[in-house]
């Protein structure tokens, strides 16, 4: 289910608020999920999220950090300079912060594509929240940014991610070379989505 207003900026309820906290423009809702954009708050839950060695297992390295402070503040450049990026993935009951989502400018062998990237916390595998929250942003992107295809990039070892892909409709097409390594690039056009 995607919100109706989707540039609002969305707040916690008041039991989860913490006054000293600000959160970023809500993007769209699912019947379990907030999908918003990033702010500073969000870098505790990003630094341990991404220094965990199963979570990171498919990326080069786990990030430090630094290497994570540097993970949000190209997300938000993303916000201001494309107007999309990784978001913010949060239960919609307790506030938990769950993981990111989100679609990404990319070129990939020197084509531009846009990007469904996810990435769930470790605690919350296997629980359909990947496939939720990225169907949530394949409904963004093909009725609000008005897409006409959205590509995942997906190494040929990481087959949960593959398997979400799937779910997701998106089919695989053929190996691309992508940051020094290889990997899957999964696709699905609007008119197939709408299907």
């Amino acid at each position: 289910m995607v919100a109706d207003r989707p540039d609002e900026t969305w707040e916690k309820p008041a039991l989860h608020v913490d006054p000293e906290q600000s959160f970023g423009r809500r993007i769209t809702v699912t019947d379990r999920l907030n999908i918003r954009e990033m702010t500073d708050a969000d870098l505790p839950f990003l630094k341990q999220m991404l220094a965990n060695v199963n979570v990171m297992r498919f990326y080069p390295h786990p990030l430090s950090a630094e290497e994570a402070e540097a993970w949000l503040r190209r997300q938000q450049n993303r916000y201001a300079n494309d107007g999309h990026g990784l978001w913010l993935v949060e239960d919609r009951q307790t506030g938990a912060s769950l993981g990111q989502v989100g679609l990404v400018k990319q070129q990939v062998e020197e084509k531009p594509m846009i990007e469904l990237g996810y990435m769930i916390d470790e605690p919350f595998w296997q629980t359909g929240i990947a496939r939720e929250a990225g169907q949530a942003c394949l409904a963004y992107g093909f009725e609000q940014m008005k897409l006409d295809s959205i590509c995942s990039l997906i190494r040929p070892e990481n087959i949960p991610s593959q398997r979400t892909a799937e779910s997701l409709g998106m089919r695989r097409s053929e190996i691309v070379k992508f940051h020094t390594a290889e990997h899957w690039r999964y696709h699905i056009d609007s008119p197939r989505f709408a299907s």
